[in-house]
């Protein structure tokens, strides 16, 4: 049960995502502290560390596009910016891979689960920056969790990542309409 609300509230974020409306980080921070618990359950812990980020960042970007003019544009990134985050991702998810192998012997599929949630966390920093490279990054990282979260036999959750993709094209498509308008 807990886990569909954390569904119900994560895809509200998405398609207020899509449209470019603030509202879109009051769900994300929701469906945040409820995957927190979910993943915790599920012994995914990077994804577990990953949503106190990612309610961090939603406030990030509800100030930032609070503070937007209402139809705000997206914006290119360079390919400089984009070879760093791919860099300081894959150190990141390592790094806690490593960390979570030895200190949560637990822990399941560490360096899967910790390199996901470093792209997860480039990602979301780009979308706080209004960068329509995000919707990029996010069909990459959720096709990944999408066999994670099937291993895992969370099958609600691996069915929301496969919506993800579909929503991430269809806002990628949306934000890159506005870019060619102001072209």
């Amino acid at each position: 049960m807990i886990e569909g609300i954390g569904v119900a509230t994560a895809l509200l974020g998405v398609i207020f995502s899509m449209r470019r409306h603030w509202l879109a980080w009051i769900w994300n921070i929701i469906s945040s502290g409820i995957y927190g618990y979910v993943f915790y359950a599920n012994q995914l812990y990077a994804d577990m560390e990953l949503q106190g980020l990612f309610i961090v960042l939603g406030c990030i970007g509800l100030f930032s596009w609070n503070q937007s003019e209402q139809n705000w544009q997206a914006e290119r990134t360079s390919f400089s910016s984009l070879g760093i985050g791919v860099v300081c991702s894959l150190v990141m998810g390592l790094g806690l891979g490593l960390l979570h192998k030895k200190y949560l012997p637990d822990a399941s599929y560490p360096f899967l689960d910790g390199v996901l949630a470093g792209f997860s966390v480039w990602a979301t920093w780009l979308a706080t920056q209004k960068k329509i490279a995000n919707w990029i990054v996010w069909i990459g990282v959720d096709v990944l969790y999408i066999g994670l979260y099937i291993q895992k036999e969370m099958w609600g959750t691996a069915c929301l990542y496969a919506v993800f993709i579909g929503l991430a094209y269809q806002g990628y498509r949306e934000w890159s309409n506005s870019l060619k308008s102001i072209d």
